[in-house]
């Protein structure tokens, strides 16, 4: 299973900054992006594709809202369960929790946006309740982003 956790609080008025939430908590956020930023990442083009018309430069779309996130891994990891990885994070933010509040009655959405990917004969992903609970005391909704890792997926039929 691959899995990775990421707690994320959004900004929609002008006020809520990342830099704010930053200032804050005292954390260093894994990423953090202001309203009125580009809110895309162009990938160059290749000399083949540079003088098409569908790879022309455009003004990238600004974010219309600023976000902060703090993740429990820099990267999704193999064969760490969800579970370890909530509590990772919980680690990180349990100590700051009633900033986190605060930051959250002040206006900012708060999520736990959490990724699992697997095979087809892995085991269900478990959260004990003790995980659950010490969740439930911080602000922010559950998000489950959960998909196949690919392994299944059907491979092509080699070149004769």
């Amino acid at each position: 299973m691959l899995t990775k956790v990421t707690f994320r609080l959004a900004g929609y008025d002008a006020a809520l900054t990342a830099a704010a939430v930053t200032r804050r908590l005292g954390l260093q956020p894994a990423s953090a992006f202001e309203a009125d930023t580009p809110a895309t990442r162009r990938k160059a083009a290749s000399a083949s594709e540079a003088h098409t018309a569908a790879t022309r430069r455009k003004a990238p779309r600004a974010r219309g809202y600023s976000l902060w996130l703090i993740s429990s891994s820099p990267q999704i990891e193999p064969g760490v369960a969800l579970g370890e990885q909530l509590r990772r994070l919980l680690a990180i933010l349990e100590p700051v929790t009633s900033p986190l509040w605060e930051l959250a009655d002040a206006g900012y959405e708060a999520n736990w946006y959490c990724f699992a990917a697997s095979h087809a004969a892995e085991r269900a992903i478990e959260l004990d309740r003790q995980v659950l609970q010490r969740v439930l005391a911080l602000p922010g909704d559950l998000w489950l982003d959960v998909c196949g890792d690919g392994a299944d997926d059907p491979q092509p039929a080699a070149a004769t």
